[in-house]
């Protein structure tokens, strides 16, 4: 008499890692969507501000996403120039508009340590 050897029950191998990769795409997929409908709102209005005024956006985001550890301390929008306090410390930085590179500029202290605006042409020299 011949024995049938036992027949395996169940999924092999491949069916459980083909179902564990399906099964991460799509928590990936409803995540990327929950974080579109929490967030997808701020992201535009981020995107919107950054486009007005780079200066502010920057300075805003510190203050947002530092969660009350960094304040505001000086606002000045016509020079697009904002100093914020780190709480713990009371160290200030200032982040300002540079006209010069036409670029945000990042600066420890307040607005006196902005570096003084310098001419965009340099002076005719002097007859001789």
């Amino acid at each position: 008499m011949e024995e049938n050897p036992p027949q395996k029950k169940g999924l092999g191998p491949l069916a459980w890692i083909g179902i564990g990769c399906g099964g991460i795409i799509v928590i990936a997929v409803i995540g990327v969507i929950v974080f579109s409908l929490i967030f997808g709102g701020k992201i535009k209005q981020f995107a919107e501000d950054a486009q007005k005024n780079p200066t502010f956006a920057a300075a805003n985001m510190m203050v947002t996403v530092s969660a009350g550890q960094i304040e505001f301390v000086e606002k000045d929008d016509e020079n697009k120039r904002y100093t914020v306090r780190e709480k713990a410390n009371g160290k200030l930085t200032t982040i300002y508009w540079n006209v010069k590179t036409n670029l945000p500029e990042v600066i420890t202290g307040d607005f006196a340590a902005i570096p003084a605006a310098t001419p965009a042409e340099p002076p005719a020299p002097a007859p001789q």
